[in-house]
């Protein structure tokens, strides 16, 4: 198909990922779910600001598929509600929240933890609370001293897969409490592993180079700054407003997370965690690092390599029912070899967001990339 065609179908044929289908696949009870969701989230919620009318609503329009979870806490507490145990809490994490349990954030640890002896949600509250003192940071300003000390003193041995790894055994809360002390020189509540690809492909766009990779597709630039990089480079003519008009459902599925330059400066300064949408945009502006491919191969390569870079990192894989992820594979599986893969996915962008400006970076000779 054309990029025509691509977007038509886009916007009228694709079966977009469904939140609430996802739901109903990983939920193993016979309670109907939107009567089991209301009552115990309002039962965790007792004594605080939100009603159970306020919470019914929520979960309606969760059902309904008008809106997802507002943050991972509300995605944690839809797992401990339906009792999905820690495998099935990570494919809804994975869907929901961009990437699976994070096993150096201790929270997140104590999580999985109680999700894997199925413990609920206040037994979890209360676990967290009293093993604060043996690692769990009791404030945002100690999980922030937590970050700069991980990504300063790690030794590679301790990325989050092989701090999950030694967690599998872990099934008595005393066990738990000593691993919590052992390891918590590298708890962090960011993922180390895609903050270092993330600053590998951003340092390039920012400098034109880079200590550990060679580009040859991308030409050379002077030294930019985070907001002209973003700006110029990963927006894509996707709006930052909606314009007076409402967004489509497929525009919101494309819009969430999408990268302003205040987020990929608090990225940069480790203030944010990087999110997935953001290493995807770096690796097709990057032409996947430089890495050659076979044309015969291409498609199949690139989305291999970026499977494989979100593997890594904890988040998850290309998915063809994510109208992003659909518009990235797209974007390698197009004709007009000699463009950047970033490009043919700006002009799809455009045409979706009706935006008729034109790329402003990576001057092509006949000057048109709409």
């Amino acid at each position: 198909m054309d990029e025509d065609h691509i977007v038509d179908f886009l916007k009228s044929k694709v079966e977009i990922w469904c939140f609430p289908r996802l739901l109903r696949e990983l939920y193993r009870g016979t309670q109907n779910l939107q009567t089991l969701l209301t009552e115990k989230l309002t039962a965790y919620e007792a004594g605080k600001e939100e009603n159970k009318e306020q919470i019914s609503r929520k979960v309606r329009n969760w059902l309904g598929g008008r809106n997802q979870p507002a943050n991972r806490e509300e995605v944690f507490k839809i797992c401990f509600a339906l009792s999905l145990g820690e495998e099935r809490s990570e494919k809804l994490l994975l869907s929901t929240a961009e990437s699976g349990i994070h096993y150096r954030n201790p929270r997140e640890l104590i999580y999985a933890f109680c999700l894997r002896r199925g413990f609920d949600y206040p037994q979890a509250q209360e676990l967290i609370e009293a093993l604060e003192q043996t690692g769990a940071p009791k404030s945002s300003l100690e999980h922030q001293k937590l970050v700069r000390q991980t990504w300063a003193e790690e030794p590679t041995q301790h990325l989050t897969i092989s701090i999950k790894n030694e967690f599998r055994n872990i099934t008595e809360t005393n066990e738990l409490k000593k691993f919590i002390r052992d390891n918590q020189g590298v708890f962090g509540i960011h993922h180390n592993t895609a903050y270092r690809k993330f600053v590998a492909m951003l340092e390039y766009l920012l400098r034109g180079v880079s200590d550990n990779y060679t580009f040859t597709d991308v030409p050379r630039e002077k030294k930019y700054s985070i907001e002209r990089v973003t700006e110029e480079y990963l927006r894509m003519g996707v709006p930052y407003q909606k314009k007076n008009r409402q967004c489509t459902k497929v525009e919101k599925f494309i819009k969430k997370h999408w990268p302003s330059p205040k987020m990929v400066q608090e990225m940069y300064s480790r203030k944010r965690d990087v999110n997935r949408k953001t290493l995807l945009l770096l690796y097709l502006v990057t032409e996947g690092m430089g890495v050659e491919v076979s044309e015969k191969s291409f498609v199949l390569e690139h989305c291999k390599r970026m499977d494989m870079m979100m593997a890594s990192c904890g988040m998850a894989l290309l998915n063809l029912h994510n109208p992003f992820d659909y518009l990235v594979v797209q974007s390698l599986n197009l004709e007009n070899d000699d463009d950047f893969m970033s490009w043919k996915l700006e002009r799809m962008l455009r045409k979706i967001f009706r935006n008729d400006g034109k790329t402003v970076y990576l001057e092509k000779q006949d000057n048109s990339c709409t």
